[in-house]
């Protein structure tokens, strides 16, 4: 089963990028923190501290999770590193993070699946999102995004199970392939 990866930012702090820390991470030229394609970093990577950010300003005080996603970018603390890392390294880069005087990784994701162009939909504009995908295509991947929508990541039940079952806070999971909206927050129901 292929499930679609949201943040939790009704619970938790989503991560969030500094434009100038990561020119200074990358160089002036770079768009990293705004670039959800899969482009390669790793050969100019520098470490870089990253932050994080309350979605929705609440009155209550948010943690950091132990994964978020922004920007087709997917942040991992050193135990969610630790547990993924095996299982997610061929499908993109982990990339040194730091972030509150701690260590992490930031999951580049490389890998991309093309979705059915007869079946699938993105359109922010009419709030319409389908996405199918060949099954052929997507059964040796763990981890992947989507030629539709790159700002998202797409996992098996593989990665789903150790990360519930580890009590990794911070992702959700969907059935609705389609819908960019994490449920949690009861934004969109079914597409």
């Amino acid at each position: 089963m292929i499930y679609r990866i949201h943040p939790n930012i009704k619970d938790f702090l989503m991560l969030a990028f500094d434009g100038d820390k990561a020119r200074e991470a990358l160089g002036e030229d770079t768009d990293f923190y705004m670039d959800e394609r899969p482009i390669a970093y790793k050969n100019n990577w520098q470490p870089m501290e990253i932050g994080f950010s309350d979605a929705f300003v609440g009155k209550n005080k948010k943690e950091i999770p132990d994964i978020s996603l922004s920007v087709g970018k997917l942040f991992l603390s050193q135990k969610a590193y630790e547990l993924l890392k095996n299982l997610i390294a061929d499908s993109g880069e982990l990339l040194p993070v730091n972030y509150s005087g701690k260590s992490g990784h930031l999951f580049n994701g490389l890998k991309t699946v093309k979705h059915d162009p007869k079946l699938s939909v993105h359109d922010p504009l009419n709030d319409r999102y389908v996405i199918t995908f060949d099954d052929s295509e997507t059964k040796s991947l763990s981890i992947f995004k989507a030629e539709i929508d790159y700002d998202a990541y797409f996992c098996q039940d593989q990665l789903k199970k150790i990360v519930e079952s580890n009590n990794l806070t911070g992702v959700s999971f969907s059935r609705d392939l389609g819908n960019p909206f994490p449920e949690e927050l009861g934004m969109k129901s079914k597409h």
